[in-house]
């Protein structure tokens, strides 16, 4: 058995305007699967950019559940004027009060497909 946790990715397609919001949302463990699936979706303009969050799955000590913790990395995907998609790599220190906020406002039965 291994020590490592199971790296998990939370992603989230937002709209060209604010008020759309999260256009499609979801949670898989293949991060090229996840930005495989979701490009089109940028291509074609259905959304403006993709954030997708590595995460690793916890238990609260709030509510006794799993929840899925930020390890920091993440990805950033936009169109370019090229008519493809740039994905930018990025890492954000973890913030302990995002967490409680990331499980709350994703469903984590959604799947990327």
């Amino acid at each position: 058995m291994s020590g490592s946790l199971l790296r998990m990715y939370l992603w989230d397609l937002v709209g060209h305007d604010t008020s759309e919001g999260s256009l499609r949302s979801g949670l898989a463990d293949d991060l090229a699967a996840i930005m495989r699936s979701v490009e089109p979706l940028l291509v074609r303009r259905v959304g403006f950019a993709v954030r997708i969050v590595e995460v690793v799955s916890r238990m609260s000590v709030f509510h006794l559940d799993a929840v899925h913790v930020p390890t920091g990395r993440e990805w950033l995907g936009r169109r370019d004027i090229y008519g493809g998609v740039f994905w930018e790599a990025r890492y954000r220190p973890v913030d302990p009060g995002v967490v409680y906020h990331l499980a709350a406002s994703h469903d984590s039965s959604a799947v990327a497909s």
